[in-house]
């Protein structure tokens, strides 16, 4: 399996990487209030790269984004409405290795009190093909829900393990916000497979984080320590 790591991406040593690129869109971050510009840049840190997202124009929240990434290629996904307004979806890297490769899904918002936070962090695709023995592909989307209230986080996954066969598991997470706190989730199901559960598990320890107070730097979050960097290995680890 590959080494257990954290990334930890301080202010310190954070320079403009070279090529980086600024690209701006729009979004309905409040309601009622105008379309905030958004600006983006990736910045090299001590380790890896820093993806900064911050907003601008009339009634624009204060602050900005900062989301780690291993090779500076972090970037805007789309707005989605909820809760009267829109959030972001910014897409950034998780677990890397030889192997190894994770995309996750940051969803920043602004609550109800004009805080800028992020509202949860999900695994939008894992591959993992260390060992000749077993692989495992995993790949997910996030979709508004017709009465904009939740998105709707669809995952699958498949794998192949010498033995075993192929196995397959498939299924659907209502993710609710109503303006307030972050992104929730219901309770798992009784009956849910190995990977859902490990999805499931790494998400509460990730909203333990993000609903302590409103979070903007992901850059300090140990998300090894979550189990969000393993939910889509092969096999779990022991």
């Amino acid at each position: 399996m590959t080494s257990r790591r954290t990334i930890l991406l301080g202010a310190a040593g954070l320079v403009v990487a070279p090529g980086a690129q600024a690209a701006t869109t729009t979004v309905a971050l409040r309601p009622g209030q105008p379309r905030a510009t958004v600006g983006v840049r990736n910045a090299q840190a001590e380790r890896g790269f820093v993806f900064s997202i911050a907003f601008g124009g009339p009634g624009a929240p204060s602050g900005e984004i900062r989301l780690p990434t291993w090779y500076g290629d972090g970037r805007i996904l789309r707005a989605l409405p909820i809760a009267g307004r829109e959030v972001l979806l910014a897409r950034f890297q998780g677990n890397r290795g030889t192997g190894v490769a994770q995309t996750l899904v940051a969803v920043i918002g602004c609550d109800d009190a004009g805080r800028l936070r992020i509202l949860g962090i999900e695994t939008l695709s894992f591959r993992d093909a260390q060992v000749s023995t077993a692989s495992r592909r995993m790949e997910g989307s996030l979709d508004a829900v017709q009465a904009r209230d939740a998105l709707l986080l669809r995952q699958s996954t498949t794998a192949r393990i010498r033995g075993r066969g192929e196995t397959r598991e498939g299924w659907t997470t209502r993710l609710a916000w109503n303006g307030n706190g972050i992104l929730t989730a219901p309770p798992t199901p009784p009956r849910a497979g190995e990977v859902r559960r490990r999805v499931d598990a790494a998400r509460g320890k990730i909203a333990a984080i993000l609903s302590a107070a409103p979070v903007t730097d992901a850059t300090a979050i140990d998300h090894d320590e979550t189990g969000l960097w393993a939910v889509g290995y092969a096999e779990a680890l022991r």
